[in-house]
């Protein structure tokens, strides 16, 4: 169930970020804040892009912020940051508005999440209210109902 890997409180909307960088900071910023990770998280994600490019753009609209297990994580657990204007993690790249960070402890903890991620945006019709949603409240309320379906 997404509920045990996702908190209200680690879902937001927010109007936009400055760069794709920002962008990362903000998508970890709740999950470290709460202690799920630390800062080296972030630095392995941000040094994982300049070694691989933008791996975790997955669709047009999302993208998944994740790295090692073994870069500073200590609980699992996920936070969504929904923008209302869209980041570019290339040039040429998707105008990414959905940001999904995943931290997991270790190799299986977190397979219940990305099942649920899978199931939500393998339905189209999921993402337009995700992409309205104004508070963390409504941005939780529609990952735990598309999540059931």
């Amino acid at each position: 169930m997404i509920e045990q890997l996702l908190k209200e409180e680690n879902c937001r909307a927010v109007q936009g970020v400055k760069d794709w960088k920002e962008a990362i900071h903000l998508s970890l910023e709740p999950l470290v804040a709460q202690g799920y990770c630390t800062d080296q998280y972030e630095q392995a994600v941000l040094d994982n892009t300049a070694k691989y490019g933008a791996y975790y753009v997955l669709t047009d609209d999302m993208a998944l912020i994740h790295a090692s297990s073994e870069a500073g994580v200590k609980e699992t657990q996920m936070a969504v940051t929904v923008l209302k204007e869209p980041v570019y993690f290339t040039e040429d790249g998707s105008a990414v508005r959905i940001l999904i960070a995943l931290v997991a402890k270790d190799q299986t903890s977190h397979m219940d999440g990305i099942v649920a991620v899978s199931t939500i945006f393998g339905d189209e019709g999921n993402v337009n209210p995700i992409l309205d949603a104004t508070t963390g409240k409504e941005i939780f309320d529609l990952f735990v109902e598309a999540s059931q379906d």
